[in-house]
């Protein structure tokens, strides 16, 4: 983190001429020592002439990549600035959760071929000692409910291989079309 006096690109800087060949150097000493510049958020310029007419972003957090690599959920935020004509920088990780994933049923499901069979064999294996009904409900509809998560993970990890293999005859057949091999029976194919 640094004041480095100096700004990368055009529009970091407002009211005072921008020095494209110190931006070139300062962006070559980046790249060159496998730095990676943290993303800000907050304001755009850091640093401000009292007057505010003159406005540039000269503070920076600039990291190598194998710390980005442990934090990636790294940032910088401005803050306010009062007593000096810098503000300050705070560097943060923001991890968010927002819990588990929902669980969501789709119409379209029972149409799918075993997906109703998968459903009532699993749901009648299902064996449990609680004596509460309401108790043994819930578990029985969370257990249904990992069944029916792995069983589409299966169906649609098999949907995108055959998607991939007709997407391989459709490139096959592009390939005989532009190569001039065209017959009604491989135009007919492709549709």
């Amino acid at each position: 983190m640094g004041d480095f006096n100096e700004v990368r690109r055009m529009e970091e800087r407002w009211g005072s001429v921008f020095n494209a060949c110190g931006a070139d150097v300062f962006n070559s000493f980046i790249s060159g020592s496998g730095l990676t510049e943290c993303q800000l958020e907050g304001y755009s310029f850091t640093w401000a002439h009292p007057s505010a007419k003159k406005m540039s972003k000269l503070d920076r957090f600039l990291m190598t990549n194998g710390l980005l690599a442990i934090f990636p959920h790294i940032s910088a935020i401005s803050l306010d600035r009062h007593l000096s004509d810098h503000m300050p920088i705070l560097l943060r990780e923001v991890i968010v959760d927002y819990g588990a994933t929902l669980f969501r049923f789709y119409h379209s499901w029972l149409g799918l071929l075993g997906f109703d069979q998968m459903v009532m064999s699993t749901w009648n294996s299902i064996v449990l000692d609680d004596s509460n009904n309401m108790i043994r409900f819930k578990k029985k509809l969370q257990i249904l409910k990992k069944e029916i998560c792995a069983w589409i993970a299966i169906y649609n990890r098999n949907q995108n291989g055959h998607i991939q293999e007709i997407k391989s005859k459709l490139k096959n057949i592009d390939q005989m079309v532009d190569q001039g091999m065209v017959t009604d029976d491989i135009l007919l194919s492709r549709m």
